[in-house]
């Protein structure tokens, strides 16, 4: 046979498959959409579209659990605040424990509902935002190892130290806080005169305690050994108790929230699902339980219904993003305002003696919905998704949670590292509380959370300094006996 009949091979390139995230990113972009041309067209109301958001939202926490290593990622945690806080009162209506989960009804006196296209586009951006935060987490995810701990024993000692020199301070500061707030009216003081809480404590105990939860943090982060980590976390909480007494709950629960991700991350061994649902039924359970304090019930009975109550009230910072939606016109204009002013807010005690318009979203929607209210020191929380709406309407809201999400993975790869694993976690619990809070509140308390870091810094050259530094052997010392010298 001739060499000319021989077939020549075509040198084509191989088609590349597309990867498993994209059909999965693709699918719930064309739910969104097959739900929206739904709603549209008049076939779905705001109801079910709430309970079709719910499933979804679901659908992308079971997910993030499934493909982010049991969960392991801020990613799965972020659905899962954002679920609560945006979503509660979605969720409830599903149980049959809220009627009309898109009435405003947290602060004003005669609720009122927003129009059906307000609505819509409400349950949109929550959609839509969910799916873009997951996004970039899920087609970059590599799955990483648990971070050596063996460059970071040697602080332990040094870290142990301060927290145990630290720890009576805390609970000193605590219990002052405590005192100062049942004199002066209980929980509603933090927001009629914080300044005068702040200033119940002594300046120089205050500013000790700023480096106790580093501390902490870092202990938790750094040390592998149980038998210390179970009694230094039941000795912090302990003192934070006083905290969950005032009816402060949110900041120790995303504390709770972020150990279990490191907690996780350190280990290689496999979560269990039952275990996840456990801690989240008692947090909610203690949520309900510090709810009831905080409002005056008495009796068990008041608790019968707490943990359904709880999610509906949790899920009332969709107020925000609703009237956000609505009142657009009168809120987008100070929108860079309300960035510039959350940038101050680990450094500033805030309440309403200091309030002005354009300054802080959370208090401007408060006296548009009810100023006798906000004056007696009621008032909403935040939400990134207001905040992002009143930036750029539902561009902005896909757009900063691309970054949303981008961060959250980056804050993932950071996490091979135990020293950055240190830094993640002690921004995280702003992160997570994002949903109710600010967009730049995590910023803020980076930037103060970095003046913490320094002053121990400094105190580690001192600490190596003073401890570590032994004077050199004489030559007498290291002569072998018998020797001679010449």
């Amino acid at each position: 046979m001739s060499t000319a009949t021989q077939s020549i091979p075509a040198f084509v390139p191989a088609s590349r498959p597309l990867p498993a995230a994209a059909f999965e990113l693709l699918g719930y972009l064309g739910a969104v959409a097959i739900g929206t041309l739904c709603f549209l067209l008049g076939w779905l109301q705001p109801n079910g579209a709430a309970v079709l958001t719910v499933l979804l939202l679901g659908a992308l926490m079971v997910l993030a659990w499934k493909r982010f290593n049991q969960g392991r990622h801020p990613c799965f945690l972020f659905l899962g605040t954002l679920t609560l806080f945006q979503g509660g009162r979605l969720l409830s209506y599903c149980v049959g424990g809220e009627t009309s989960p898109l009435r405003i009804g947290s602060v004003v006196p005669y609720p009122f509902d927003i129009s059906r296209d307000e609505a819509g586009m409400v349950l949109l951006c929550l959609a839509l935002s969910a799916v873009c935060i997951y996004a970039p987490c899920r087609w970059n995810y590599q799955r990483i190892q648990p971070p050596a701990d063996a460059p970071v024993r040697r602080y332990l000692p040094y870290l142990y130290l301060l927290f145990y020199a630290t720890l009576p301070v805390q609970l000193f500061k605590n219990y002052k806080y405590y005192e100062s707030v049942q004199q002066h009216g209980g929980y509603l003081s933090f927001w009629l005169n914080h300044g005068d809480v702040a200033s119940s404590v002594p300046l120089l105990v205050r500013a000790i305690v700023l480096i106790s939860f580093p501390v902490f943090v870092a202990i938790f982060v750094f040390e592998r050994r149980k038998k210390y980590l179970y009694l230094m976390t039941a000795l912090y909480f302990a003192t934070a108790s006083l905290v969950l007494l005032l009816g402060l709950r949110g900041g120790i629960f995303a504390m709770v929230l972020v150990l279990w991700y490191v907690a996780g991350v350190k280990s290689s061994k496999r979560s269990r699902m039952v275990t996840v649902a456990a801690l989240a039924m008692l947090l909610v359970t203690i949520g309900a339980a510090v709810q009831g304090l905080r409002e005056g019930a008495e009796r068990l009975s008041d608790f019968a219904f707490g943990p359904v109550e709880f999610v509906t009230l949790q899920g009332n910072s969709l107020d925000v993003t609703e009237v956000a939606v609505k009142y657009k016109a009168r809120l987008a204009p100070h929108a860079a305002s309300y960035l510039w002013n959350e940038l101050q807010d680990a450094f500033v005690a805030r309440d309403v003696r200091d309030y002005a318009w354009g300054r802080r979203l959370s208090y401007d929607v408060t006296v548009l919905l009810n100023p006798t209210a906000f004056s007696r020191g009621m008032g909403t929380a935040g939400s990134y998704l207001a905040e992002s709406y009143l930036l750029g309407g539902l561009a902005g809201v896909v757009f900063l949670s691309l970054l949303i999400g981008g961060g959250l993975h980056l804050l993932y790869r950071l996490s091979r590292n135990m020293v950055s694993l240190f830094v993640v976690a002690m921004m995280l619990p702003e992160v997570l509380l994002m949903p109710r809070g600010q967009l730049l509140d995590w910023l803020s308390v980076l930037l103060r959370s970095a003046i913490s870091i320094a002053i121990l810094a400094l105190g580690w050259v001192v600490y190596r300094f003073l401890i570590w530094t032994k004077p050199m052997p004489t030559a007498s010392a290291t002569t072998p006996a018998g020797a001679r010298i010449a």
